[in-house]
């Protein structure tokens, strides 16, 4: 698995991709959620890449988006929602 992670103060568009990830059978493009800048990213997946199947919500997280204060949006999602939504 190769993993392209942005560099802290990147700054990236609503659904401007931001992150890469290609494994033996596809590259997928991670997009960003909402406009901002990185605020931290996670270089340890650069040798761990493993990390983002085996802990995503701990460890394996890819970065830290700092949000655009001039653009809110009300349709994001936390987990919990997320979860809702996915799970019926």
């Amino acid at each position: 698995m190769l993993l392209k992670i942005p560099k802290v103060g990147d700054k990236f568009a609503t659904g401007a991709t931001c992150c890469e990830v290609e494994s033996t059978k596809s590259v997928s493009d991670i997009y960003a959620p909402i406009s901002g800048a990185i605020a931290r990213a996670n270089e340890r997946l650069l040798t761990q890449p493993g990390l983002m199947n085996s802990d995503p919500y701990g460890e394996g997280w890819l970065f830290e988006l700092s949000i655009d204060s001039s653009e809110v949006n009300e349709q994001l999602l936390d987990f919990q929602q997320y979860r809702l939504l996915i799970e019926g």
